[in-house]
């Protein structure tokens, strides 16, 4: 006989304040891996730079986390209109979490009243980019930004309709 083990279920649900911890560490491994490459040694690292708590802020405003079982796999929070964060770890990308997290984003952006939403990247966040455009955003503009080690990138605007 044997013991099934069952795997844990994925649920998206509102974020809360008491989720910080855990939303910040999933998304300083994110920022690890996007952005580490591009950034003067030890900017990326969250251990030495609030940036990373910064950029995360207080979950429990306007946010939703993905859950798999107690571990948290993805984040994404909005202001106004404003898509500000989509976070997804690595491990469970291209599984519908960034599209759901941000369908959530939409319908609350809807129920506000507004007609389209926004949302930036860089231009070297490829992944980003390539999510944007299968989900039918606009690229509405760019200005090219300075990174503290000198290198230069464009950073993107995109909208799409709520309706």
């Amino acid at each position: 006989m044997s013991n099934v083990i069952p795997m844990p279920r994925l649920e998206i649900r509102p974020a809360r304040t008491e989720d910080l911890e855990a939303v910040t560490r999933m998304v300083a491994d994110v920022w690890r891996e996007i952005y580490a490459h591009y950034l003067p040694a030890g900017s990326a690292d969250a251990g030495s730079d609030t940036h990373i708590a910064d950029l995360v802020g207080d979950p429990g405003k306007n946010g939703w986390v993905a859950v798999l079982g107690r571990r948290i796999v993805g984040y994404c929070s909005i202001t106004g209109n404003c898509i500000e964060q989509v976070w997804v770890g690595a491990s469970m990308r291209r599984q519908g979490i960034g599209t759901e997290l941000t369908r959530r984003a939409i319908d609350t952006i809807r129920s506000r009243g507004f007609a389209f939403a926004q949302m930036g990247c860089e231009d070297f966040n490829t992944g980003v980019r390539a999510f944007l455009e299968a989900e039918n955003w606009t690229c509405i503009g760019s200005e090219t930004r300075s990174m503290a080690n000198g290198q230069r990138y464009d950073a993107q605007v995109y909208s799409r309709s709520v309706g």
